[in-house]
């Protein structure tokens, strides 16, 4: 009896033996962190990206996605990759809070069209950016994800120039190139919180907010805002960033495995917005919004100008130069 238990027992301890070897190491598991809804096209590329890495990786890496700002504001967010306690977030125009070279992106009517900014994110410039910005704050750049053009929404009135803007409470980011060009353009900026925006529309704590043409449909702006200005004033976009720890941590083969997927969702955000914007505006009138196109966009453009000099020591004139001269 006792030699048959003791057999079991090896029979037993052999096939769970067998069982750990044939299953994966216990895999790396990650935060990403964004500010969007899911219905925004952001999430559906932020839970493709994470998708992508965990097959590629052979379920080695795998990464929750946390929309809604679930885990925190942008500024939160990125301090969490800084300090290695969330390994992924995507976030906008606050990386020039931290690395303020990257204010040119944000610069209004800088970009001719999306292919001059893109060539701009390319460059040589943006290249040794990212790499100075993880080397000071451990924050490595992924990819960079273009967004439509931004304009404007009034709930009181159209815009049809900047002088109807004068004396607007019009919701910006809290982020000093939103504050300063709103500013120029005659307007009294509200730095806010994304998540906040929809309420202070509806409760008149504001009566403007500008974002590109998908956060006015997906964050049904419709149902607080009447009009809507084709102003695209800035080209913005978001930055997907990682924890250098992390990355640091990972073996050379899953490195190159998050920054394919990062490449990948680029180009699939890209597509997204080129689909998406066509049809947006078609949305946004069937929905009630009175979409204004007839706009004196020179006005902007002169208020406009003085923001660039006011933001050149922060990202060098050659640079801004650079900038200029891709347009052609």
């Amino acid at each position: 009896m006792k030699r048959a238990l003791a057999l079991a027992a090896v029979t037993v301890l052999s096939v769970t033996a067998l069982s750990a070897a044939s299953l994966p190491a216990q895999a790396q598991e990650a935060k990403l962190g964004h500010l969007a809804p899911t219905g925004d096209p952001r999430h559906e590329v932020l839970t493709t990206f994470a998708e992508a890495v965990e097959t590629g990786t052979g379920g080695a890496v795998a990464i929750d996605v946390f929309p809604d700002s679930t885990l925190g504001k942008e500024r939160e967010l990125f301090e969490q990759v800084q300090a290695g306690i969330t390994e992924f977030a995507l976030v906008g125009s606050v990386v020039a809070n931290f690395y303020p070279a990257w204010s040119i992106i944000d610069m209004p009517f800088l970009w001719r069209d999306r292919e001059h900014l893109v060539a701009f994110v390319n460059s040589d410039f943006a290249k040794d950016w990212s790499a100075d910005m993880a080397a000071q704050f451990s924050v490595d750049m992924l990819a960079f994800l273009e967004r439509n053009p931004r304009i404007l929404t009034s709930t009181k009135k159209p815009v049809r120039s900047v002088a109807d803007l004068e004396g607007t409470k019009v919701r910006v980011p809290n982020i000093n190139v939103y504050t300063d060009t709103w500013r120029a353009f005659g307007v009294e900026p509200v730095p806010m919180p994304a998540s906040d925006f929809y309420l202070a529309l509806r409760l008149g704590t504001i009566e403007g907010m500008e974002n590109p043409v998908e956060v006015m449909y997906h964050w049904k702006i419709h149902e607080v805002s009447e009009y809507l200005m084709l102003t695209e004033h800035m080209r913005s976009g978001f930055y997907l960033i990682a924890s250098k720890r992390f990355m640091d941590g990972l073996s050379d083969e899953h490195r190159g495995v998050v920054r394919e997927a990062a490449a990948a969702a680029q180009a699939m955000m890209a597509e997204k917005n080129a689909e998406g914007a066509a049809n947006l505006y078609g949305k946004l009138e069937e929905a009630g919004m009175t979409i204004v196109r007839d706009i004196d966009i020179g006005s902007f453009r002169e208020r406009a100008a003085p923001v660039h000099e006011l933001y050149m020591d922060q990202f060098g004139r050659d640079a801004y130069d650079a900038a200029v001269k891709l347009a052609n």
